[in-house]
């Protein structure tokens, strides 16, 4: 769902451990549990949508190029509200802005989900996109701030509960679009987000303006060809995510009019397979270099999207965007540790400057895909994304080196090191 690098967090015995069982004994959720109902319930946000796209397109009679200018401004939103993310919750702090994006989204969500007219598609489209693009910075700064308070690991957890929320959220926003009903998604939606910001409201604690996730500038001697490369590839796959998220539902619909009620299958296999892999991605990558689990993820997603392109039916296609879940789940963590590995660069900045140049393939890829599929067919557009993939295996292939076990085993430290400074 997000592009965030799980933090690295600090052994130390929690702070709060003591506040924590108090609240316990009186029945409030932890912070750990109201962040995660956050992640979760966010999947299922925008699965919903995911889901459901293909079904709203038609009502309001929306080609693929129109649908590819929402996507990109959408994008553009998106990216925008993530980049002032952090300076908007150092001024109005974390846990207020969680609670007014969580409670503002839902409607947003559920305008768009009715929507029967372009403009009707176009507008709240544009809103969730900066709704989004906030509630994931801060609520990956939240869950950073609680990751360090714990001493132990949740980031990994967090994400695969956004990608489960994903496909529940995927399944019935495609049943519920299709029936009597298509209120009842943005409905189940709208009760999800309110529960979340009530579990935050009750557990996150107060905070004066916390600084994680702020901007970090980039300087110019800290890039590399190695990041800038890292940042591209990267890039790549969140492109190709978001593309089966968006497309996923109008491809199947295209390809089997007569089951439009389950043209969420794509998004819905997408986002259980990506789960299951991103939860065990750590334990993966314990056993291979972070280079080789990408170069095996950009492969595995470019078959994915291969055998969507080839055209060969419903279900064939939905096995290929559950491939495609498979391929893009541990990129964007592998991507990360391998840029806070990087000589002469503090982790904080080489992330930083990976998640700058991850945009570029991000904002015209929509508008891209919804040329070539108005031109030529959406099969033909996720074949041209496929390709994209395999540019991006050959650049880190050529361009990021392998590093001898020694040396692999003295970088994986030094990242470590400097991820908990």
């Amino acid at each position: 769902m997000t592009g965030e690098l799980p933090p690295a967090t600090s052994r130390a015995l929690p702070a709060s451990a003591p506040a924590a069982l108090a609240a316990a004994k009186f029945g409030i959720p932890s912070p750990r549990r109201a962040i995660a109902a956050t992640f979760f319930a966010f999947g299922v946000a925008s699965g919903s949508w995911s889901g459901s796209s293909a079904a709203i397109l038609a009502r309001a009679g929306v080609g693929a190029w129109a649908f590819g200018i929402a996507l990109t401004c959408f994008t553009a939103a998106y990216l925008a509200a993530m980049s002032s993310g952090g300076s908007v919750a150092r001024r109005f702090t974390v846990k207020r802005t969680l609670i007014a994006v969580l409670l503002t989204i839902g409607p947003v969500l559920a305008a768009l989900l009715l929507a029967s007219t372009a403009i009707g598609i176009f507008v709240p489209l544009i809103a969730y996109g900066a709704l989004a693009g906030l509630l994931d910075a801060t609520m990956n700064a939240e869950g950073a701030r609680i990751e360090r308070r714990l001493g132990a690991p949740i980031f990994a957890r967090l994400h695969g509960g956004a990608s489960a929320g994903g496909a529940i959220g995927a399944i019935l926003g495609s049943v519920l679009a299709t029936s009597a009903a298509p209120w009842a998604s943005g409905l189940i939606a709208e009760a999800g987000l309110a529960g979340a910001a009530i579990l935050v409201a009750l557990a996150i604690e107060p905070d004066a303006g916390d600084k994680v996730g702020g901007p970090i500038p980039i300087r110019a001697s800290v890039l590399s060809r190695s990041l800038i490369v890292l940042g591209l590839t990267i890039g790549v796959s969140i492109t190709c995510e978001s593309a089966t998220i968006s497309w996923s539902a109008l491809l199947l619909r295209r390809e089997a009019p007569q089951l439009a009620a389950f043209a969420g299958l794509g998004a819905a296999f997408f986002f259980a397979c990506q789960a299951t892999f991103r939860i065990n991605a750590d334990a993966l990558r314990s056993h291979a270099p972070d280079r080789t689990m990408m170069l095996l993820s950009f492969l595995a997603a470019a078959a994915g999207l291969g055998l969507v392109a080839v055209h060969l039916g419903f279900a064939t296609s939905v096995v290929g965007f559950a491939i495609v879940g498979v391929g893009t789940a541990a990129i964007v963590p592998c991507g990360f540790a391998l840029a806070a590995a990087q000589p002469r660069a503090s982790a904080g900045a080489a992330i930083s400057a990976v998640a700058f140049f991850g945009g570029f393939p991000r904002l015209p890829a929509p508008l891209a895909t919804g040329a070539i599929a108005s031109v030529f067919s959406l099969s033909t557009a996720f074949c041209c994304l496929a390709a994209l993939l395999l540019v991006a295996f050959a650049a880190v292939l050529v361009f990021i080196p392998a590093q001898p076990r020694a040396a692999r085993r003295a970088r994986s430290a030094r990242a470590q090191r400097k991820l908990s400074s």
